[in-house]
């Protein structure tokens, strides 16, 4: 009896062979997407983190009455009517509040100018007012993490002033 492969059993192990390396290759693409996306959430999660702190800081400091929303061609400015009046300014590149700016350290992404804003009434005379500024990379909004998100609960008195929707 003679040892070796036969022809066919070399064509098998070829063709076993290519399979599996065609589905390393679609695992490595795609954990290559993946690393394209959270290093941009690594490079710009401590100006996330500091913009929606001080901002979120402000709303507890002062109480938030109101906000006023107006978009131009190339900026959203939001004002927050509190103890004293703030506006946050949003463009493509940067964001300013309270005298700070605030710009994406990673060359691919922008802020969207066009926000997403919710005011909804709860019992009890309490409302809940949330807004979302959407980081895009690439010109594309590829992931909720990396958007920046403001929360407020507050009581209704006779000064509250909210938009009940927002439309850009």
């Amino acid at each position: 009896m003679k040892r070796g492969f036969t022809i066919l059993e070399l064509l098998i192990s070829i063709v076993l062979i290519s399979v599996v390396l065609l589905l390393l290759l679609r695992v490595m693409m795609s954990l290559e997407v993946i690393n394209h996306d959270t290093s941009y959430a690594s490079d710009d999660e401590i100006s996330r983190t500091e913009i929606i702190k001080n901002i979120q800081e402000s709303f507890l400091d002062n109480h938030l009455n109101g906000i006023n929303i107006s978009k131009d061609e190339d900026k959203t400015m939001i004002t927050f009517m509190m103890d004293e009046e703030k506006t946050l300014e949003v463009s493509s590149k940067i964001l300013k509040f309270d005298g700070e700016t605030y710009s994406l350290n990673s060359k691919n992404a922008t802020y969207d100018t066009c926000i997403d804003y919710e005011y909804k009434a709860l019992e009890n005379d309490y409302y809940f007012v949330t807004f979302t500024i959407p980081v895009l990379i690439d010109g594309e909004n590829t992931t909720s993490r990396d958007d920046l998100i403001f929360t407020y609960i507050g009581l209704i008195n006779e000064n509250t002033s909210y938009p009940s929707n927002y439309t850009c």
